[in-house]
């Protein structure tokens, strides 16, 4: 069930995070513009076939951008940590049908905030706009450099860097995802993670 906000302080530091010197009345006009909804694990923020129509935030969950290929094979974009800002921007820019399913993993709850009203929020006020583009140039550059990363390194290399920096991944997601997100096997993943378990053992 989608509400209002009552207690906002996530929210408000979620968005000075990004621009700590937003001007405070400026900022509280934008934060009533939110909404607050719980799901469960397994659960979809958006379907494929839908118009992505906001931007989400899950407060206690890694969330995971996928599409189902020719084969009926699921094939995952992205992966995010708790309490990033997410959304399925293509069909969040244009406006049309999304190809792509985003779901929880975990019991969360999600903060929201419709295209419409963020858009209102851009023309009406400067702070607000820079929030946008900063989400946007923050999107990107992590886009950039994960596709750097797993390009140039090996296999293992790749499972070392999720190791290293996102750890709580291996953990919550399943392997075959995470495979689909590195762009290997799910066999050759589990051979690295036994490898790993055994050199911890000896």
């Amino acid at each position: 069930m989608i509400k209002n906000i009552e207690n906002k302080d996530f929210i408000r530091r979620k968005v000075l995070s990004y621009k700590p010197d937003f001007n405070l009345e400026i900022l509280e006009i934008g934060l009533e513009q939110f909404q607050v909804a719980v799901v469960k694990s397994g659960d979809l923020i958006l379907k494929a076939g839908e118009i992505c129509k906001g931007i989400f935030m899950a407060e206690n969950s890694i969330t995971r951008c996928y599409f189902v290929d020719r084969d009926g094979e699921e094939k995952t974009i992205w992966l995010e940590q708790e309490t990033s800002l997410i959304t399925e921007y293509e069909s969040f820019s244009s406006q049309t049908a999304s190809r792509c399913d985003i779901c929880c993993y975990e019991d969360s709850t999600i903060y929201s905030i419709e295209r419409e009203k963020l858009m209102k929020l851009y023309i009406q006020h400067h702070d607000w706009a820079l929030f946008g583009l900063l989400i946007m140039e923050e999107h990107y550059v992590k886009l950039m450099n994960f596709r750097n990363i797993i390009s140039f390194n090996t296999a293992s290399e790749n499972y070392d860097y999720i190791e290293s920096y996102f750890p709580r991944y291996l953990n919550v997601v399943p392997l075959k995802h995470l495979a689909s997100w590195l762009n290997i096997s799910a066999v050759h993943i589990s051979r690295i993670r036994k490898e790993r378990t055994k050199d911890i053992v000896n």
